[in-house]
C-alpha cells in the first residue's frame, strides 16, 4: 500500500460526516472509530479529525499483555482481537493520543483501524470518502510529500515562522497518518 491518510486540520467543518461514516463501515457494530474534537472549545468552535495515527511503534501493542493488537505486513494497527483481548485497557492508557476506547458492554478495545478491509484494496477509507472538506484525504505517498512541499513554500513566502504543531507535521514515526 503506498497510499497514506492525510489530515489538514483547518480545513475540518466540523460536519461529522467522517464519524457517521465510520459508523456504517462493514465490522463496525455502528460504532464510530474516529472522531471530531474541538482545538479550544471555550475560544473557537474551529475542530479538527482525530483518528489513529498507524503509529511504526504502536503504544497500544506494545502494553497489551494478551498479544491482541496487531499490525499487518502494510503496517496498519488493528483493533484488538476479539479472542485475544483480555479487557485489561493497557491500551487505552498507553496511547499517548487516547484512541483506542473500550467498549464495557463487550470488553473489548475498539479504534480506527484504517477501514483495512478497504485500504488494503487502495480504496479509500470511509472517513475520506465522504470528507466534504477534504480534511481528510487518503492519497499517493508522493502526492502527500507535493502537498507538504507546497505548504512549506507557502509559509515561507508569507512570512510565517513555523510553530509547535509544525514540528509534528514531520515526525516520521507515524506510518499512515500524516497532518498539517
Amino acid at each position: 500500500m503506498n497510499k497514506v491518510m492525510y489530515l489538514e486540520f483547518e480545513r475540518c467543518i466540523g460536519c461529522r460526516a467522517c464519524q457517521a461514516a465510520c459508523r456504517e463501515c462493514g465490522d463496525h457494530d455502528g460504532k464510530e472509530r474516529n472522531y471530531v474534537e474541538y482545538v479550544d472549545f471555550m475560544e473557537s468552535r474551529q475542530t479538527y479529525p482525530m483518528m489513529c495515527m498507524q503509529c511504526t511503534d504502536p503504544a497500544c501493542a506494545r502494553v497489551c499483555p494478551a498479544n491482541a493488537i496487531q499490525i499487518t505486513e502494510e503496517g496498519v494497527v488493528l483493533s484488538a482481537m476479539e479472542e485475544k483481548c483480555i479487557g485489561c485497557r493497557n491500551c487505552t492508557f498507553g496511547c499517548p493520543f487516547g484512541i483506542p476506547k473500550f467498549d464495557f458492554e463487550e470488553n473489548k478495545m475498539y479504534k480506527c483501524d484504517m477501514c483495512y478491509d478497504r485500504t488494503q484494496h487502495d480504496i479509500s477509507p470511509m472517513c475520506a470518502s465522504v470528507c466534504p472538506s477534504d480534511a481528510i484525504r487518503f492519497i499517493d505517498f508522493e502526492e502527500m510529500q507535493e502537498l507538504r512541499r507546497r505548504r512549506t513554500q507557502l509559509n515561507l513566502v508569507e512570512g510565517k515562522k513555523p510553530t509547535e504543531q509544525d514540528k509534528w507535521q514531520y515526525v516520521p514515526e507515524f506510518f499512515g497518518v500524516y497532518s498539517d
